[in-house]
């Protein structure tokens, strides 16, 4: 449905609407990146691909670490780390071929001569392997690899339909070839996991609307770079249209104690992901998680002034999971614990 905001405006480019640069990607989202935390899953309706579980056993290692989320509907946005001590004694096993990019980085040295890779049946050379270098494979190319050292990778999986979703949102048509690479200096891709890396060493899934939107700034950084799209023209674009904007803070006030997806919130406005990720942000200024955080903080604020009731309950009736990050995202936004901001604004 078109956006009839009442206070359009001239904005960048449709792409570079979805991304903050590096610096402010760290400085709004890491403050959030131990807000509330889940127990880690993989749904079972998602399709299977390469991540996971599965994406480890190829690597003939048993166990992984993962954050998984839909994007869109079943397939799945996912964050996998796999490392080995000892290395592989032979390839990895076979992928079924995919519309899905694997962006892999190493997160530690890997000398020259150490690993192969293999697309299409082709060898490629792998050069000397610094830590937080970057590579994008295509899961269609029947990608193979062997790594006979010490390996710790973080994988993304981004299903190409995810992509194609972002592409349509700002008017252009579904991207056919992103450039493959090997071991690419890439800044965006090196802050962002040294971000993600504390979510998956704590063993917590994070709120679904955060992951959410690190699939929408990830995605749109592999359009820009990676697919060699031409610079867009300036567009118009407005924020939320009043009735829309009225929708989404209900929504999202309604749901305070649900783990709430940015899906959800812009099918309530009649809007894709990524138009509504947008103009929520330029109606707003923060992204709908910052503003899900605040809410849930201010409403912990009067039943702190207005109740006895223990903090544990304050935190689950204010939408956090216990108490513990209750206090850390209360502290991290006002200064003090609840218990000394109650005590301070009580006596």
């Amino acid at each position: 449905m078109a956006n009839t905001a009442a206070a359009p405006s001239v904005r960048p480019s449709g792409v570079d609407l979805f991304r903050s640069s590096t610096d402010s990607l760290v400085a709004q989202e890491s403050r959030q990146i131990q807000l509330e935390t889940e127990l880690p899953s993989e749904s079972p309706s998602l399709k299977a691909g390469a991540y996971g579980i599965d994406f480890a056993a190829k690597f003939h290692v048993s166990h992984s670490w993962s954050l998984t989320a839909p994007w869109p509907e079943q397939q799945a946005f996912a964050v996998t780390r796999v490392r080995s001590q000892s290395g592989m004694l032979d390839r990895i096993m076979q992928f079924d071929r995919e519309q899905a990019l694997v962006v892999s980085l190493s997160l530690n040295t890997i000398p020259r001569g150490n690993y192969g890779f293999w697309t299409e049946g082709k060898f490629r050379e792998v050069p000397f392997l610094a830590p937080f270098t970057t590579s994008v494979t295509d899961m269609e190319s029947d990608p193979v690899c062997l790594i006979t050292g010490p390996f710790d990778y973080i994988h993304y999986h981004v299903p190409r339909a995810g992509l194609d979703e972002i592409a349509k949102s700002v008017g252009i048509q579904p991207v056919g070839t992103f450039r493959c690479v090997l071991a690419e200096n890439d800044l965006f891709f090196s802050q962002f996991t040294k971000l993600v890396l504390p979510m998956l060493e704590s063993g917590s899934q994070p709120p679904a609307l955060l992951l959410d939107h690190f699939s929408l700034l990830l995605g749109a950084h592999l359009l820009q770079r990676y697919a060699g799209l031409p610079k867009l023209p300036e567009i118009v674009r407005g924020g939320l249209a009043p009735w829309q904007k009225r929708r989404a803070t209900e929504f999202l006030s309604d749901n305070l104690a649900n783990n709430v997806r940015l899906r959800q919130v812009a099918k309530e406005c009649e809007l894709s992901v990524s138009h509504f990720a947008r103009s929520f942000k330029q109606t707003f200024g923060v992204s709908a998680y910052q503003w899900l955080v605040q809410r849930r903080v201010s409403h912990a604020q009067h039943l702190l002034l207005r109740t006895s009731i223990p903090l544990i309950d304050i935190a689950l009736q204010s939408g956090f999971p216990d108490q513990a990050s209750f206090t850390r995202v209360f502290k991290r936004n006002l200064g003090v614990s609840p218990g000394a901001w109650r005590k301070h604004h009580r006596d």
